[in-house]
């Protein structure tokens, strides 16, 4: 903070540490440790996420997002928190039965042209 009392720029300001946030867990309640890229999904119960109990800020934001389909990676990289913070956030939600994890099909794999498209595009950047 400069001596003024406002925060010069390259002072990030008060940060509130990820145990803070999740309230000294790092395991997601539950067990179930969600991949990168799990699709997760608001349920029905989601509008009742205004109800303060029990939600932090950073859970109302998680729902918010969730709305629309959303990857574990781009919650993270949305809200700004760490992969670990989101993954235990996201559990206590799917816990309450307000996110839905939307599951990929046993043994799906993509096409190999597909991956032969996606390896070409790599290659040309």
């Amino acid at each position: 903070m400069s001596a003024g009392g406002n925060w010069d720029a390259r002072d990030p300001g008060p940060v509130v540490r990820p145990y803070a946030v999740t309230g000294g867990r790092t395991e997601p309640a539950g067990g179930e440790v969600l991949d990168l890229i799990t699709i997760v999904v608001a349920s029905g119960k989601a509008a009742a996420a205004d109800d303060p109990m029990g939600f932090t800020p950073e859970h109302r934001r998680i729902l918010r997002l969730c709305q629309q389909p959303a990857a574990v990676a781009d919650l993270a990289s949305d809200t700004g928190l760490p992969l670990g913070v989101v993954r235990v956030l996201l559990a206590d939600i799917i816990l309450q039965g307000r996110i839905t994890v939307l599951q990929r099909r046993g043994g799906e794999r993509p096409r190999a042209d597909l991956l032969k498209e996606v390896l070409h595009g790599l290659r040309a950047l």
